[in-house]
């Protein structure tokens, strides 16, 4: 019923025309022309626009009985301009005519809002989708970044440690601090866990804890008491030492 009575027009609005109301009501279709022309006319200024938006003219070629051709008139309306003309129409057929157009109107609308609906979900998911893969290119972007910064990290620390030129801008004690440093960005790991690491080995490999060494001063730091009591090169060559192995991992 709904395809017999309306159609989709552009953005997807419901329409009917003239000749297919003619053809429902049973009347001819210059008189729903002619009534279409009066409601125009009798629109006032306030609603005259209102009134003409609501129909379009067209005009359509009818074969002749003579077999010629005529040009005839006719309208294309919207659910506000068909609503507008069935009032003028009156009857109990029209009432049940007026009926079925309004659920075929309905019917219509209630298709092309599902369908919007698909469309507008379809277009959600790609930009949803978009998203994500943009967000996945960022990270591995960040990725390569860090895998970029840490190769770098890790050829400043093997060139320094392999260098047997002393730094001559840095003093022993700065250059071990920049080789902890250096080492701790490169292995993701907390400068203290470094330190910690050197002196468990300091330990280990020469029997020296510093802990049983008493402070000169309050504030004085582990690797300043190393410094006092000539424990720097050894040190560096732990640091030196742990460098070379986290290359050769």
């Amino acid at each position: 019923m709904a395809n017999e009575l309306v159609f989709k027009g552009q953005n997807d609005q419901v329409l009917t025309n003239s000749i297919l109301v003619a053809e429902k009501f049973g009347k001819e279709p210059n008189d729903v022309v002619r009534a279409i022309d009066n409601l125009l006319q009798n629109a006032d200024n306030e609603c005259d626009a209102k009134v003409r938006d609501m129909f379009v003219e067209y005009t359509e070629d009818v074969p002749q009985p003579n077999g010629g051709v005529k040009s005839a008139r006719r309208f294309i309306m919207n659910r506000d301009g068909f609503t507008l003309l069935a009032m003028g129409f009156t009857g109990k057929k029209a009432l049940k005519f007026k009926l079925e157009y309004i659920a075929a109107f309905n019917s219509m609308e209630n298709a092309l809002k599902r369908h919007l609906s698909s469309a507008q979900m379809f277009a959600m998911q790609a930009n949803i989708n978009l998203e994500y893969e943009k967000r996945i290119e960022n990270i591995e972007n960040e990725i390569a970044e860090i895998k970029k910064e840490r190769e770098e990290n890790g050829k400043f620390l093997l060139s320094v440690a392999m260098s047997s030129e002393e730094l001559p801008q840095l003093s022993m004690r700065d250059n071990i601090r920049q080789l902890v440093n250096k080492y701790a960005s490169a292995m993701n790991i907390r400068q203290q866990d470094v330190w910690h690491k050197i002196y468990d080995q300091l330990y280990y490999l020469y029997h020296i804890s510093i802990r049983n060494y008493r402070k000169a001063r309050r504030d004085e730091s582990k690797l300043e008491i190393a410094e006092r009591n000539h424990f720097l090169d050894k040190i560096y060559n732990i640091i030196s030492n742990m460098v070379r192995e986290s290359k050769a991992a």
